[in-house]
């Protein structure tokens, strides 16, 4: 339920701030007053697109924050909200907001915290419905008619339509493996040789992983061997043999020979004479690793060569089948089992075709028990429309779903949905787009929505300007209905009926002020007196007389009585 509404800099609008109650809300006020912002701002809400455009002249931002107590749909809220560990108030509320700069960003915060644009409208699914004039083109479109029909299922039906998803699109995937298979002998021959000649070629060269590593290592030790004999060479003699003089070894051993003369005198140069000696036996180690390192080196500019050849074997396989030696080695077994595949295709074919019949056999079964669902949902629906229908001052319409199946299958089964009508008694049934006026249109979707919103267990309802062609008794009627709805529901309604309005628990007027040369939106919450003197405007325009205040007055007693007896 929407319990507050805050919208500042959009449009008109400086800064208002909406209280929404349990029950039926109203909005009123002249055409072009502004009450199709209160609805756009909670669009805003819900994940709607919004350009800088809406910001206020001389703003540099416009701001929407709502608060709405979650009431119904809670499990799935909560779901949804521990996706981006989010959770609700302690009082079960969300508090939503909407921020648009002049830059063009668009922020969206749900309870302080940041989240993506797409995710407000994933939880707004579950808060708000809105039925605007809009909707009355999407009814006369039969493409949208099974989605609408399909909303009116349970869990089950909703599991049942997703498992028929899946075995679809395994069976296509299965379809086009086997229609990837060969059109002829000839193309068959040529994949063949093409895969035994690329395996063959990377078997031949005998690959390793760690092979091109060594390779370059000894690559680098021939093609630097000059270099690497002159500075081990001449470390080691200047460790062992010296040059023009002792080594340091040499040297080493007459720093130990004097301290030992000099120990005799000083015992505390024990400690120092200690560890010179073992630096002594380290560097002698060290001596001994350098000459063998000397002595192991062999320089052999046919190695070198041999090593280059097998470094450019190596790159021209990287260049045909991967850029290292593991993925030209994963190639290989990629080919193979491709290979394998071919060379016992039909087989493979054969074996593809049987599960292929399996899975078409699943998706008929499924097609079938999802058409019995919708024949049952169908038969539901139009019993509750048509019952609706003849509350809604339709005595005579008849309201048919109308349930083709189809040859093929598409993602949702072998269901083409089309709804009919007849407005009138004797006539045949037709199409909505073929027949319906804008009234019965109205009627029709209000229909739908009283039905839907027990179903889908969404507390709000905002109905935004419905109720376009309807007059007379007919208004009463849709009125009497909507309070019925809002029994269960939180309706917000914008509307310019008075019978509509008079239904009203909570009522505001809106209009347009100037101040300072500059156009404002005014939102007065109305009291009784005050409601009365908006229904009177809305009856008698801009001439309000005494008897158009009586008969508002009257109109209200006369909702006020018929709600105290729902």
């Amino acid at each position: 339920m929407l319990l507050a509404l805050s919208i500042q800099n959009v449009a008109l609008i400086d800064k208002v701030e909406l209280q929404f109650e349990e029950g039926f809300n109203v909005l009123t006020g002249e055409t072009g007053a502004g009450k199709s912002i209160v609805i756009d701002s909670v669009l805003l809400l819900l994940g709607s697109r919004a350009s800088r455009d809406i910001i206020r002249t001389g703003e540099e931002k416009a701001i929407v924050e709502g608060i709405f107590f979650v009431d119904s749909n809670k499990d799935k809220i909560v779901e949804i909200l521990e996706e981006v560990g989010l959770n609700l108030e302690e009082d079960d509320t969300l508090i939503i907001n909407r921020e648009i700069t002049s830059s063009g960003r668009s922020y969206c915060r749900i309870n302080g915290r940041i989240v993506p644009l797409s995710f407000l409208s994933k939880i707004g699914a579950f808060l708000v419905d809105i039925l605007g004039q809009h909707e009355h083109q999407f009814l006369l479109d039969n493409t949208k008619h099974l989605s609408i029909l399909d909303n009116f299922g349970d869990q089950k039906f909703k599991s049942l339509k997703e498992r028929f998803k899946e075995v679809l699109e395994e069976y296509r995937k299965i379809q086009k493996e086997i229609s990837s298979f060969f059109k002829d002998e000839k193309e068959k021959n040529e994949i063949i040789d093409l895969l035994k000649y690329q395996i063959e070629e990377i078997e031949k060269a005998n690959l390793s992983v760690e092979e091109e590593t060594q390779l370059l290592e000894k690559r680098n030790l021939l093609m630097n061997f000059e270099k690497l004999f002159t500075a081990m060479n001449s470390s080691y003699k200047i460790l062992y043999e010296g040059s023009g003089g002792f080594s340091v070894l040499d040297n080493l051993h007459v720093v130990i020979k004097n301290l030992e003369t000099a120990l005799s005198i000083d015992e505390k140069l024990k400690n120092l004479k200690d560890k010179l000696e073992n630096i002594l036996y380290e560097l002698e180690d060290c001596a001994l690793q350098v000459r063998d390192y000397l002595n192991g080196l062999d320089f052999n500019q046919q190695s070198l060569e041999e090593i280059e050849i097998r470094l450019d074997q190596i790159n021209s396989l990287k260049r045909k089948y991967g850029p290292t030696i593991q993925h030209i080695l994963e190639f290989k077994e990629n080919k193979k089992r491709e290979l394998e595949n071919i060379l016992n295709f039909e087989e493979k074919q054969q074996e593809l075709k049987l599960k292929q019949q399996k899975l078409w056999e699943k998706i008929l079964e499924v097609g079938e028990a999802l058409h019995l669902k919708r024949k049952q949902i169908a038969d539901n629906i139009e019993k509750n429309i048509n019952q609706i229908l003849v509350e809604l001052n339709m005595p005579n319409a008849y309201f048919k779903v109308n349930i083709e199946k189809m040859e093929e299958p598409t993602e949702t089964g072998f269901d083409k949905i089309e709804f009919l009508i007849s407005t009138n008694r004797g006539e045949p049934l037709k199409p909505l787009s073929k027949i319906a006026s804008g009234g019965e249109l109205s009627r029709i979707m209000l229909a739908l929505k009283t039905i839907l919103a027990s179903a889908d267990g969404i507390s709000t309802l905002i109905f935004d300007e419905v109720d376009t062609g309807i007059s007379g008794k007919t208004a009463q009627l849709v009125a009497e209905k909507m309070a019925y709805l809002s029994k269960k529901h939180q309706l917000i309604c914008v509307t310019h009926l008075p019978q509509i309005a008079s239904m009203a628990d909570t009522h505001y007027r809106i209009s347009k002020i100037t101040k300072n040369e500059r156009t404002y939106i005014n939102m007065e919450k109305l009291d009784y007196q005050g409601k009365i003197n908006e229904l009177a405007r809305i009856m008698g325009g801009s001439r309000v007389t005494q008897t158009t205040l009586e008969h508002s007055k009257e109109l209200l007693d006369i909702a006020s009585q018929f709600k105290s007896k729902i």
